[in-house]
């Protein structure tokens, strides 16, 4: 009874012992990465990992401090050692972006994404959902539509990702290829608000652009020409027809599903371009009665 005894007071022992060093060499990792030491941290880290391989915060500290020194290989072996390790990407993932955004050096946790993605190619839908939401914090439209561009190769029908899509290249000037991306989700399905909107307004722009522009040039001549009186009057057609015609066609359906000012005041601009009088006073009416109701 004694011998066992004095082994469980060993142990005990043993293991406060391991743990005060164990603190120790905590604090002085600690140190040396707040002195931006990094070889030294380093050092420190890769002994604590062999004592603690599941400790996320050592990941993430020795990519950082790896990803200081320039060195991708280091990075990607901590990273492939977490894999071993069986600690989730996940929490890798939000640990690295954490710590290197407080250090104002987001691009490294960027870097890691796109090493990871090169030498892990299996795991490439995995990156790109967190590139995808790296580039949308930092509002990168090109990166967004490249982004979008590979996870659409395997997804495309994915709604969401044609919106961001969409709205990058909108936001890149590219209106027509935005339209586009709206035109897919609408054909994919006709009742989508998002898109309804964004169809409606695009051709509503346009042609109240268009119409603006055309009208200038008839105000500017001198004196009146039929040739150009028909030209007019044939384009004016055209664009009533075709984008003012549309955008009612979409605004309409986006107005059935849900009501705004702006919807009802665009359409009936546009009723009024189309001569179609009664429509615009009607939906002027429903208006004033939504205004007016508590």
């Amino acid at each position: 009874m004694r011998k066992i005894a004095v082994i469980l007071f060993l142990c005990i022992a043993c293991s406060l012992q391991a743990r005060v060093l164990n603190e120790k060499l905590y604090r002085k990792a600690e140190t040396h990465f707040n002195n931006r030491e990094w070889a030294e941290a380093l050092s420190m880290f890769n002994i604590l990992l062999t004592e603690n391989p599941k400790e996320v915060d050592l990941y993430v500290a020795s990519i950082v401090a790896a990803s200081y020194q320039d060195m991708p290989q280091s990075v990607m072996h901590y990273v492939e050692l977490s894999e071993r390790n069986g600690v989730s990407l996940d929490s890798l993932f939000v640990g690295v972006d954490a710590l290197t955004m407080s250090h104002r050096q987001s691009e490294m946790y960027e870097n890691m994404l796109l090493l990871i993605k090169k030498e892990q190619p299996w795991l490439k839908k995995l990156i790109n959902t967190y590139l995808i939401r790296f580039y949308r914090f930092r509002n990168n439209a090109p990166r967004i539509v490249e982004v979008s561009d590979e996870l659409l190769e395997m997804f495309p029908l994915d709604k969401r990702l044609l919106k961001l899509k969409g709205d990058a290249l909108l936001g890149q000037g590219e209106s027509l290829s935005a339209f586009d991306c709206y035109e897919q989700i609408y054909r994919q399905d006709s009742t989508d608000q998002d898109a309804l909107i964004f169809l409606g307004n695009f051709l509503y722009d346009r042609g109240i652009e268009r119409l603006k522009k055309l009208e200038m040039q008839d105000d500017s001549l001198a004196v009146y020409d039929l040739g150009h009186s028909v030209a007019y009057k044939k384009e004016k057609k055209e664009i009533l027809d075709t984008d003012l015609r549309e955008a009612a066609y979409y605004l309409e359906k986006a107005e059935a599903q849900y009501s705004t000012p702006y919807l009802r005041n665009a359409l009936s601009v546009i009723y009024t371009r189309l001569s179609e009088n009664e429509k615009a006073a009607a939906i002027m009416n429903r208006s004033k009665l939504r205004t007016k109701s508590p």
